[in-house]
């Protein structure tokens, strides 16, 4: 078994070499498929408490680079991204609610 490192500003490089319109298109399907992975993770999860409504989403360009973004507002107004990200304890249930990852996952491309 071989471990290979890879330079950690590649992924700077290959941005550089190929331009903006390859970071451009794949933060557009990044955030294609982020909607769709919010949209459903909503469904069944907790209907009374859908947040899907409540999720704004952002694509900024940087030069070279493309950031995608999500914002979750919850339901008294204030951020709960992380929470719905990667979860949080749940006051009124009483137990740890799992995150949806969906950033996470549309990122890796599923």
């Amino acid at each position: 078994m071989v471990r290979i490192r890879l330079d950690r500003h590649l992924s700077t490089r290959v941005a550089e070499e190929f331009g903006p319109a390859l970071t451009r298109a794949e933060g557009k399907r990044v955030l294609a498929r982020a909607k769709a992975l919010a949209d459903a993770a909503a469904v069944g999860r907790n209907p009374g408490h859908s947040v899907a409504n409540r999720i704004e989403w952002g694509i900024k360009y940087h030069g070279i680079d493309t950031t995608v973004g999500m914002t979750v507002i919850g339901r008294d107004g204030s951020d709960v991204t992380l929470a719905h990200e990667f979860g949080a304890f749940n006051e009124q249930a009483g137990r740890f609610v799992e995150g949806h990852h969906v950033m996470q996952r549309a990122a890796r491309g599923g």
